[in-house]
């Protein structure tokens, strides 16, 4: 078993989300203390084999009439890193913080054809829709916008 630490990103995790951003993200000029500080933002990584294997990242949107969902953004494993499960934890693991927040549901966008991203969605529990590009939504509680 691969020893792997999963955990949220907070102000003064700065070089943990760099490090996470030049794996996965653009390069040039980063400034992940403006995200980390947001508090509508979520950031979580996976750490593994001393660096970052995989991360996930998104936005928790306020309705006119309070309702609150969260957009999964982006989700990332990388390529030495896949088969292991962690997608999966990734994205229960932001569900569970969605929830931990109060909001009705979180969701993502993917391509039909991201089998790998339709996957990992499918194993931690979200359900497709059928249009294309599919959305994946966890029901967390009743809500206007679900």
């Amino acid at each position: 078993m691969h020893s792997r630490q999963l955990r949220r990103l907070e102000p003064g995790d700065e070089a943990v989300a760099e490090a996470a951003c030049r794996r996965f993200g653009p390069g040039g000029d980063l400034d992940t203390r403006s995200f980390l500080t947001r508090p509508e933002a979520t950031l979580l990584v996976v750490e593994a084999d001393g660096g970052v294997a995989g991360w996930v990242y998104g936005h928790e949107l306020a309705h006119p009439d309070g309702e609150r969902t969260m957009l999964l953004y982006a989700l990332d494993v990388a390529e030495d890193h896949r088969g292991r499960g962690y997608g999966s934890a990734l994205v229960k693991a932001f569900v569970h913080d969605a929830r931990r927040r109060g909001c009705t549901e979180v969701w993502v966008l993917t391509d039909q054809d991201n089998d790998s991203g339709v996957a990992t969605y499918t194993s931690a529990g979200g359900v497709p829709n059928a249009a294309r590009p599919v959305m994946f939504t966890w029901k967390l509680a009743e809500g206007r916008h679900s």
